[in-house]
Order: C-alpha cells, then sequence, then structure tokens
C-alpha cells in the first residue's frame, strides 16, 4: 500500500508543492509591500472568494469525484452528472452572488472596493470567479479519473501564472487591483484545464446540455454537507475574522492571520497530495468495506507520523519561520503558534474522517458533526476572549478540532473498529 500510496502521490505532491510555493509567495508580497493590514486584508479576500467558491468545491465537485470514481457509474450517467454539475455550480454562484452582494454588499465587500467603483469591482471580480468555478469543475473530472499527473502539470502551469500576476498587481497596482489579481490568477488555471480535456477528447467524454432530476438527487447530498462546512466554516471564519478586526484593528489581527495562514499553506499540501489521491481510491472501495476499513487506517497512520513531525519542526523553527515567510515584525506572532499546531494535527487526522463520512454519503452524521465543532470554537472564543486576547483564538481552534475528531471517530467506529463493518 505504501508503495501505490507513495507512488500516486509523488505527482500530487509536485502540484501542491507549487501550490503551497505560489501562495507562500503571495504572502510574503504582500507583508512585504503591505505589511500586517496587507495580510488580513488578503485573509479576508481569499475568505469571501472561498463562499463563492467552497459549495460547488465541495458539494458539486466532490460528487463529480465520488461517482466518476465509483466502478458501477458507467459513462451515461458520467455524462449526465457532468451536464447536470454545470447548471447546479451556475445556480449556486448566481445565488451567492445575490445574497452575498446585492443583499450584504456592505458586510462582505465593501472593505475591499477603495479606488474602483462597485460596478468597476463586479466586472473583473466576477468573470475571474466563475473561470475559477470552471477550474474547479474541469480538475475534479481529471482527478476522479486519476490522472494525477496531468493533474500536476495543469496547476503548475497555472500556479506561475498566477504569481506573476499577483506580482504586478502587488507591486504597480492599487490594493484593489492586488487583491483582484488573485482570483484573476486562479480563473486562468481554467484554460490549463480545458487544453488539456480537449486533447483528451476521444477517451474523456464530456458535453454541455440539461440536467436530470436523479442527477441532481446525488448532486444535492453532497451538497447538503458542503453547505454546513460553509455556514460552519468559512462563514464563521469572516465573521470571526471581522469581529477581531474591529477589536483588535488590522495591524493585531495581522499577527494572527500569518500563523493561520502557514496553517493554511500546510494544509493546503496536505489535503492536496493526499486528498487528490485519497478521496478517488476510497471512493472506489466504498463497496468493499473490510478494504475501505485497511486502507484508511494505514493511510491515517501514515499521515499521522508525518505531521507529528513536520509540525513539531515548524514549532520549534517559529520564529525563523515566520519571518521567513512574510516579513521582519511577524515574529512576534510566534507564541499564537503553541495551540495552532495542536489544532492543525488534529485537523489534519479530522479531514480524513471527514472524507469517509463524505464518500459513505453520510450526510446528517457530517453536518452534525460541524455543528458540534463550531459551536466549541464560538464557545470558547466568548469565554477565552477577554482574558487571553488574540491566544484565545488559538485555544478555541485546538479545541475545535479535537472535538471535531472525537466525534468523527464516534461516528466512523463501526467501520474502524470492527472486522464486518
Amino acid at each position: 500500500m505504501k508503495k501505490e500510496f507513495f507512488r500516486s502521490s509523488s505527482w500530487s505532491f509536485t502540484a501542491v508543492a507549487f501550490r503551497a510555493l505560489g501562495g507562500l509567495t503571495i504572502n510574503k508580497l504582500f507583508a512585504i509591500f503591505l505589511g500586517t493590514p496587507g495580510i488580513t486584508l488578503l485573509s479576508h479576500f481569499q475568505n469571501l472568494t472561498a463562499l463563492f467558491t467552497q459549495l460547488p468545491s465541495e458539494g458539486v465537485n466532490r460528487s463529480i469525484m465520488k461517482y466518476w470514481s465509483d466502478p458501477e457509474t458507467d459513462e451515461t450517467q458520467r455524462l449526465r452528472l457532468f451536464k447536470t454539475g454545470i447548471w447546479v455550480t451556475a445556480v449556486i454562484f448566481a445565488t451567492t452572488l445575490a445574497v452575498l452582494y446585492f443583499r450584504y454588499r456592505s458586510y462582505f465587500f465593501d472593505r475591499f472596493i477603495n479606488e474602483y467603483t462597485p460596478q468597476q469591482f463586479l466586472l473583473i471580480f466576477i468573470p475571474a470567479v466563475i473561470l475559477m468555478l470552471l477550474s474547479g469543475y474541469l480538475n475534479s473530472v481529471i482527478l476522479a479519473l486519476r490522472r494525477v499527473k496531468a493533474y500536476a502539470l495543469i496547476n503548475v502551469s497555472g500556479l506561475i501564472m498566477l504569481v506573476a500576476i499577483v506580482y504586478f498587481g502587488v507591486t504597480y497596482g492599487t490594493l484593489d487591483q492586488a487583491l483582484l489579481s488573485f482570483v484573476i490568477g486562479y480563473g486562468l488555471m481554467f484554460f490549463s484545464a480545458l487544453v488539456y480535456l480537449i486533447y483528451r477528447r476521444k477517451s474523456i467524454h464530456l458535453g454541455v446540455g440539461w440536467p436530470d432530476v436523479k442527477s441532481i438527487k446525488k448532486i444535492w447530498k453532497f451538497i447538503a454537507m458542503a453547505i454546513s462546512a460553509i455556514a460552519l466554516g468559512r462563514l464563521l471564519d469572516f465573521g470571526v475574522r471581522n469581529y477581531v478586526i474591529e477589536l483588535y484593528g488590522l495591524d493585531r489581527t495581522g499577527l494572527w492571520q500569518s500563523v493561520v495562514k502557514m496553517s493554511t499553506s500546510y494544509m493546503l499540501v496536505f489535503t492536496g497530495t493526499v486528498g487528490v489521491v485519497y478521496y478517488p481510491k476510497m471512493a472506489s472501495l466504498i463497496h468493499k468495506p473490510l478494504e475501505l476499513k485497511q486502507y484508511v487506517l494505514k493511510v491515517m497512520g501514515f499521515v499521522a507520523f508525518v505531521s507529528l513531525i513536520c509540525l513539531s519542526v515548524y514549532y520549534f523553527n517559529k520564529e525563523f519561520i515566520l519571518k521567513l515567510f512574510f516579513a521582519n515584525g511577524f515574529e512576534k506572532a510566534a507564541y499564537l503558534v503553541r495551540y495552532q499546531v495542536i489544532g492543525d494535527f488534529f485537523a489534519i487526522i479530522s479531514y480524513l474522517l471527514a472524507y469517509l463520512l463524505s464518500a459513505r454519503v453520510q450526510t446528517m452524521k457530517y453536518i452534525g458533526a460541524q455543528i458540534v465543532s463550531a459551536a466549541i470554537y464560538l464557545g470558547l472564543i466568548t469565554l477565552l476572549i477577554d482574558r487571553f486576547d488574540l491566544e484565545a483564538l488559538t485555544i478555541a481552534y485546538m479545541w475545535r478540532h479535537i472535538g471535531f475528531f472525537l466525534i468523527l471517530v464516534l461516528f466512523n467506529r463501526r467501520m474502524l473498529f470492527r472486522w464486518n463493518p
């Protein structure tokens, strides 16, 4: 299993290493040219774009990966799912834009619109986000077919474009342009995926057409899980960050966000390296419970060992790493790393168990775990913020993911601890 896992993961690691390096380079550019306020606004803006992309990514795209990876899904069903998924993605985008911009613009958008008029901002933002959604959608097909090498090359080429565009946006543009360069760069990755799928059109059959009810029902179960992840994840994070900005200002919030962005970077390496191999493989074993259990436990053991080593290296060199990947002055955030890395360890292991619920389409258990973990997070922030200041946020983060892990173990106990699930 380890040889197969390493072999399958090598190309995905290459892609994600470039993606993480690209993300860290973008952080560095914002830190150098815009300081801690720039890091805060970048994090906030990335969170805003995630509110548009996470529901299609975790809902529609994951359903495509699940059913396209399933050997019992025939070619006709795959094509119907693909056509339906495009329509569902379009409806999600339109609904999200209507709610976030036209209903709550002052809360979600106004902080990012300074030099541009709102119409000028949307003229760039909307097409760029649409391309981001299409890029993720096409990549989900490539991953479902386990074309990991192609996925890696597509992402590497796209990330080179992303970093170049952000560099020009940060160094020569206004704050609005610097932030928008991020979504423009990610949006352009769509064309790399499109070129590959056109090249392989004889073996990968895709098309555009009307949606069908059966496919919508299959996709909806994943959308329900993704809605909980957004409401209790990205939306909650946006609200907490907005609260912290109002409480401590952009500068102090930027210190906390530098630690959060380090977590995001290596979580990205993990999810991109393991996830692109783990989820499709797990979905292909869904009808073989004993093999599925053995695969999940072996991957969990391997991931836990590697994560413990990497997080320990980060913790014992936290001041140096924060200065290296951001700028001088960011080492002041090192005291926040202690609880954050513990939370990251449990977040990584929980990721594997959450994917197990997703692959088995256990929607209510998935949503229940999200609700409890979010309640722990908010409750602890409320109780601890006055006493522990910024460190209350990392303490709450740690206990949130410890709780999430324990709940997921409970929900997956039949699969994990019995030989005949």
